[in-house]
């Protein structure tokens, strides 16, 4: 049986950054809470992309952020 995180790895290798987000945005144990954050926002920017630029958020900076972690933890420069 894969893992998350496994799936989390596969999922930004092939470079399916929504779908990585979306599970990896409530994982808990070994992220920080500004790590969590960040792919959270990113992950709703996403999805919810009209609703959080009419409240101001910049977009692109926020997906850049949480996809920069998500690469961080998971991308591969990570010992699998």
């Amino acid at each position: 049986m894969e893992r998350k995180s496994d799936k989390v790895r596969r999922l930004v290798a092939r470079g399916a950054m929504k779908e990585a987000l979306r599970i990896a945005k409530d994982f808990r144990l070994g992220i920080t809470k500004e790590q969590s954050d960040a792919m959270k926002l990113a992950y709703e920017c996403m999805v919810h992309g009209k609703f959080y630029t009419q409240l101001g958020y910049d977009l692109g900076a926020r997906i850049a952020e949480g996809v920069d972690v998500l690469n961080e933890l998971y991308g591969r420069g990570e010992a699998a």
